[in-house]
């Protein structure tokens, strides 16, 4: 997976049309926090350990906000994010897969983007504003979703 998302970056960096780099920390952050009155829903294939060393504290305070806006968030994750899952989140769903699978980057399914975020690449998130691509993207998740049995966190 991180190859693809390595060529999509190149691909974007050539092809910019409806495509926002974020290059910094601070980029990201606001991103999230930007929108966060418009979201109506979160949809996360998370890689949380190579999320939190970006910025624990934000991760977390995020996850508490939006959760205090009552956004539906279903979070898909390595088995080894639940030690950092914070409790008592009402509107927050997670469901693990093995830590067997090594992918290092988390991708934020939105209503109108789709966030693809790797600290350890050139581009620390890309941006991706394409409807057609929003909704493969959301139909994948939601098959993966409803395949993984509940968790309880």
């Amino acid at each position: 997976m991180d190859k693809a998302i390595q060529n999509l970056i190149k691909k974007a960096q050539t092809q910019a049309k409806c495509v926002t780099f974020l290059n910094t920390p601070d980029q990201l952050k606001d991103f999230y926090l930007s929108n966060l009155e418009n979201y109506t829903e979160w949809r996360a294939l998370a890689s949380i350990d190579d999320w939190l060393p970006v910025d624990r504290e934000f991760l977390q305070e995020f996850r508490v906000k939006l959760d205090a806006k009552k956004i539906p968030t279903r979070v898909i994750m390595k088995s080894s994010g639940l030690q950092f899952e914070p409790q008592g989140l009402q509107f927050r769903s997670v469901k693990t897969i093995p830590d067997s699978y090594t992918f290092r980057s988390s991708i934020d399914i939105l209503d109108n983007k789709i966030l693809v975020m790797n600290p350890h690449m050139s581009v620390l998130g890309l941006v991706i504003e394409s409807e057609a691509l929003i909704d493969v993207f959301r139909d994948m998740f939601d098959m993966l979703w409803t395949s993984l049995p509940e968790q309880t966190v």
